[in-house]
């Protein structure tokens, strides 16, 4: 089934859901994540900044890639006609 074939409401509805998840996510991790010293674990430490970097230029490596392979070869469609 594609996203298509569902009513608008239950579209909706389904991403209010998801909203409402990411909130209770990020209300149950925020203390958490408040009072991790990240400057003192990330940035200071040049092993987890090096990574951190690397992380970040594989990603933009891998967009990149995604975006020049979308626009050199588009997706083709099958017509109607075209089929037997």
């Amino acid at each position: 089934m594609q996203e298509t074939d569902l009513p608008a409401g239950v579209q909706y509805f389904l991403i209010a859901l998801q909203l409402f998840a990411l909130l209770i996510f990020l209300y149950f991790i925020w203390p958490l994540v408040k009072k991790e010293p990240w400057k003192a674990k990330f940035i200071d430490n040049k092993t987890a900044r090096s990574i951190l970097i690397v992380f970040v230029l594989i990603f933009v490596f891998v967009y990149g890639l995604s975006a020049s392979f979308d626009y050199l070869f588009p997706l083709e469609t099958l017509e109607a006609s075209a089929l037997p």
